[in-house]
């Protein structure tokens, strides 16, 4: 009989429910800081994504036109 390798990767271990020791020792106002900077973050990334979409189609928009439709 063959022994058998098993593969461990990090952190795999770590799949608990309990928060870790540092948020257990967190203030309301750290907590929300953190809630609120993950949110602005959110937001951020959804405005910079409806800016490249606007500009892409923008720039299709521009390229379909006739070249003397946009001198006028």
């Amino acid at each position: 009989m063959q022994p058998t390798i098993r593969i461990v990767k990090r952190g795999a271990g770590r799949t608990t429910n309990s928060p870790v020791v540092n948020e257990i020792e967190k203030t309301v106002q750290q907590r929300e800081r953190e809630m609120v900077n993950t949110v602005k973050s959110w937001v951020a990334e959804w405005e910079a994504r409806n800016r490249a979409l606007k500009n892409a189609a923008l720039s299709l928009m521009r390229e379909s036109l006739p070249h003397n439709a946009l001198q006028s």
